[in-house]
């Protein structure tokens, strides 16, 4: 299933108990052309799950070179490329040497795929989502969306009123990524 809306408004409540940053904030994100729902529900969560970060929504590249999700520092460096589709072991090499760190997001059919994948690149980590957690965010997505996140050290719970999510994710922390973000908290590489 489609996307319809070409654009989408997230009116963004969240709580981080480790961090103690509480934000309301007003998002708009734009599924990409022909992009399916459970896809650009991956592409948000995984934005939810490093929001602390304040990474960057990448627009549609036609050829691939742009992650999904990023962080850069001043000088233009990724200092995490996030991926949501697993790429080809040429794409992965070259996020891998391009980027301090590489977050993937397959989904759970091809979560054993992506162990092999990543097998001695130690800066790529996996977010894995199962199919009943996509189901059930792709049933919060509207054109209009209100949502609640709270962040504890390993959960992400989403809610929007009606439905709630849990999420297990790797805790963030202050001492992986340099000095030079331009962004806030940073997350761990741990399995």
């Amino acid at each position: 299933m489609q996307v319809l809306s070409k654009v989408i408004r997230l009116d963004l409540q969240y709580s981080s108990q480790q961090s103690h940053l509480y934000q309301r904030q007003t998002c708009y994100l734009a599924p990409f052309a022909h992009e399916e729902a459970s896809h650009f529900a991956k592409r948000i969560l995984a934005y939810l799950s490093l929001f602390e970060l304040q990474p960057q929504l990448a627009k549609q590249d036609p050829f691939g070179k742009q992650p999904d999700l990023f962080l850069r520092d001043h000088n233009q460096h990724f200092q995490l490329w996030c991926q949501v589709d697993l790429p080809n072991e040429k794409q992965l090499l070259r996020a891998s040497h391009q980027s301090d760190q590489v977050l993937l997001v397959p989904d759970c059919d091809d979560y054993r795929r992506a162990q092999l994948l990543i097998k001695g690149l130690l800066n790529v980590r996996l977010f894995c989502l199962s199919a009943e957690q996509l189901t059930e965010f792709c049933g919060m997505l509207k054109g209009h969306m209100q949502l609640a996140v709270w962040r504890d050290d390993n959960s992400l719970i989403v809610t929007d009123g009606q439905h709630q999510l849990e999420i297990q994710v790797a805790p963030l922390a202050t001492d992986q990524l340099s000095s030079r973000s331009e962004g806030g908290l940073t997350f761990t590489n741990k399995h």
